[in-house]
């Protein structure tokens, strides 16, 4: 049996396989360089065991990726809400732990402040109840705040917005701030330029 279902992505072709019982992700790249910054990262993390799929294949334009299932970040998080959580800390907590070490990680090897750019709750995968971190073409040299400030603004921002994600928000802030050590003046400024950024582009 051979099937494939394209998956949600903006900026490339992305598909789940599945052959003979077994599945990977195909992910065919539109431009070739972004290609080589999620290898060099997905290589850099993996090796320094963190959280992210394995490379199972790489030619051309395309990449054959473990497939870690399809429950994103965004998912649970609409499944908290929906049942009005109060219990999410410690999935904030791991998510939080994730992304001090993918700091951690590329700041040592590259030796800059290096951020995801593209920071959302679509690029992160639950599994077994961990947190994993895909699609890092976007990352590049920047502060670590503004990746903050960007992710906080989404999480309040999801249609409908509501007081839930409000709360859920400040909640994430105050465990990145004491995991990341980062000022807080600094973190609201970029969350408050996102949210302005978010709001402008759905006018």
């Amino acid at each position: 049996m051979y099937t494939k279902t394209r998956l949600i992505s903006k900026k490339n072709q992305v598909q789940r396989v599945i052959e003979n019982g077994n599945s990977y992700i195909e992910k065919v790249f539109y431009e070739p360089k972004n290609m080589e910054i999620e290898i060099e990262i997905l290589e850099l993390l993996n090796k320094k065991g963190c959280n992210v799929p394995k490379i199972i294949k790489a030619y051309k334009n395309t990449l054959i990726l473990e497939d870690l299932g399809d429950v994103t970040l965004l998912d649970w998080y609409e499944k908290a809400e929906r049942e009005d959580s109060k219990s999410y800390e410690a999935m904030l907590k791991k998510l939080s732990q994730w992304m001090k070490a993918f700091y951690f990680v590329t700041k040592n090897y590259y030796k800059n402040d290096i951020m995801l750019g593209d920071v959302n709750f679509r690029n992160f995968i639950i599994k077994e109840n961990e947190v994993f971190g895909i699609d890092f073409e976007e990352v590049n040299q920047g502060n670590v705040e503004t990746d903050i400030g960007n992710l906080l603004a989404f999480a309040m921002t999801y249609y409908p917005e509501s007081k839930w994600k409000i709360d859920f928000s400040d909640k994430l802030m105050q465990i990145l701030l004491t995991d990341l050590k980062l000022s807080e003046e600094v973190v609201i400024r970029e969350r408050e330029n996102a949210l302005i950024k978010i709001k402008s582009r759905r006018l």
